[in-house]
């Protein structure tokens, strides 16, 4: 786990038709039209619009958020993951400091996080670390802040992204549509309403 150079992940994101849009203070990604996608939303079961929401958003726990992360990273044996924040990364650390202090890894990124705290830097996480990943998905969405604190899960080398934003939604963007029942069967595992 550690903070990867910038502009050469993002050249490679972008030959798999990741995108980028600023917005304010927020960075939201996306995947290009180069193949059809399939958007997956998701939303937690105390949203605080829960009610209002159309049926066809699924509803989760909140607490599923991490391991539906991890179970899509594991099922699609994705070798390569990065998350990069919505904001900067100095909103997403404030807001995880408490629960991800109990990792040794995540203590190691913390006390080395110094100039990348007002960046966007990606953080890669390998295989070893994807129970880190699953904490933080469950220590963000547990934050219940700003969608700056909010992060995205980008699956490098495939056509797959997942947004986490800490008010309780996740939206999976996936490119490739022998992905797409894989993946909807980690959800369907995890759904309040399968």
């Amino acid at each position: 786990m550690e903070f990867i150079e910038h502009q050469a992940t993002w050249t490679r994101l972008r030959k798999h038709g990741i995108l980028a849009e600023e917005t304010g203070d927020e960075l939201h990604l996306d995947l290009d039209e180069s193949t059809p996608v399939e958007v997956l939303d998701l939303a937690a079961a105390d949203h605080p619009q829960a009610a209002a929401l159309p049926s066809s958003i699924r509803r989760i726990a909140r607490a599923e958020f991490g391991p539906v992360v991890e179970g899509i990273v594991h099922k699609l044996k994705l070798p390569e993951v990065v998350v990069i924040p919505v904001g900067k990364w100095r909103s997403v650390f404030d807001a995880v400091a408490r629960p991800m202090s109990a990792h040794a890894h995540w203590r190691e990124i913390d006390a080395a996080a110094m100039v990348e705290l007002n960046t966007r830097d990606p953080l890669f996480f390998e295989p070893a670390h994807h129970h880190v990943l699953r904490d933080l998905i469950a220590a963000v969405a547990d934050a219940r802040g700003p969608a700056t604190q909010g992060v995205s899960v980008v699956a490098v080398g495939m056509r797959v992204v997942i947004e986490v934003l800490p008010e309780g939604q996740m939206i999976v963007f996936i490119g490739d549509r022998h992905l797409v029942p894989p993946v909807a069967a980690i959800i369907d595992q995890h759904s309040a309403t399968r």
